[in-house]
């Protein structure tokens, strides 16, 4: 059966790659083909240059959303295996084997090693093979392109508001609930914390957000991004206060939404400043998920 093929990282599933599977899935439909997306397991960057936080999303996640858009199948690419090949090798090894009869990708893609294969040499190559090859253009939002660099700078400084349109969903971080330091616990505040070592970690600030605990129920909270500087520690944590929730979850996993940016990081001079400013966080964070529900 051929194939209509579409090609790309695919970190965060943001508007851009989402356009670009619907209409290979389109185009498929159309055709009586399957709907194929290919992608690269580690992301290349992490590859060459392995780093903390630069993951839009986890791997599974990315998995478990690209097998949720419709797709008849994702090949995942070992890069370490295929990061050596040349422009043609690519094409002859890993493209023409998958018989596609249409390859739907954005006007920036490169392939081959070092990146010294682009659209226009794509373009010959499917011309010789009688592959139709579709180049679109670059979604845009709010006046430039959408992108996950563009999505991570979002996050990074706090514009998570941004980040969410350009993802079309909140971002979240995931992680498995761990034993913290009970700060908020000893004032009356106790904390979901995570580590997410991979992702992307929002400004040091404090949010509302909400948080899903097993893949099961939502509940509204408000979680800080700290390095909690006031106590001598100096690693990036999500410390989560959720709202109308009091049960055991350590061990289990969460996913940590965001929604609004509340306020900059702050340093405390006594456990009372720090407990009536907490106080004055999940009154503004309740206010926000009150007027985001209107």
């Amino acid at each position: 059966m051929t194939t209509i093929l579409t090609i790309g990282n695919f970190d965060g599933l943001h508007l851009g790659h989402r356009h670009l599977i619907t209409m290979t899935i389109d185009l498929a439909r159309s055709w009586g083909a399957r709907a194929m997306a290919i992608t690269f397991t580690p992301h290349p960057r992490q590859y060459f240059h392995r780093v903390p936080h630069f993951l839009i999303h986890p791997e599974y996640v990315k998995e478990q959303i690209l097998e949720s858009l419709g797709l008849d199948d994702v090949s995942y690419l070992p890069f370490g295996d295929i990061h050596t090949l040349s422009p043609k090798e690519f094409f002859n090894n890993i493209l023409l084997p998958l018989e596609p009869a249409a390859i739907v990708l954005g006007s920036n893609f490169n392939f081959g090693a070092g990146k010294t294969g682009n659209i226009e040499l794509l373009r010959e190559y499917c011309a010789e093979h009688d592959i139709a090859l579709h180049s679109l253009s670059m979604t845009m939002w709010n006046g430039a392109p959408v992108s996950s660099s563009r999505i991570r700078t979002a996050i990074q400084t706090g514009h998570v508001e941004d980040a969410a349109a350009m993802l079309s969903e909140p971002y979240s971080l995931y992680g498995i609930v761990e034993h913290g330091a009970n700060r908020g616990h000893t004032v009356g505040f106790a904390t979901a914390n995570i580590h997410a070592q991979e992702q992307v970690m929002p400004r040091l600030g404090v949010y509302a957000s909400h948080i899903q605990i097993d893949h099961d129920k939502s509940y509204e909270a408000v979680t800080a991004i700290t390095q909690t500087p006031t106590f001598g520690t100096v690693e990036t944590v999500a410390e989560s206060h959720i709202f109308g929730f009091d049960g055991d979850i350590y061990g289990h996993p969460i996913r940590v939404s965001f929604n609004h940016f509340i306020r900059e990081e702050m340093k405390f001079r006594s456990l009372d400043e720090f407990s009536a400013q907490l106080k004055e966080d999940c009154l503004r964070a309740k206010m926000l998920h009150e007027a985001a529900r209107r």
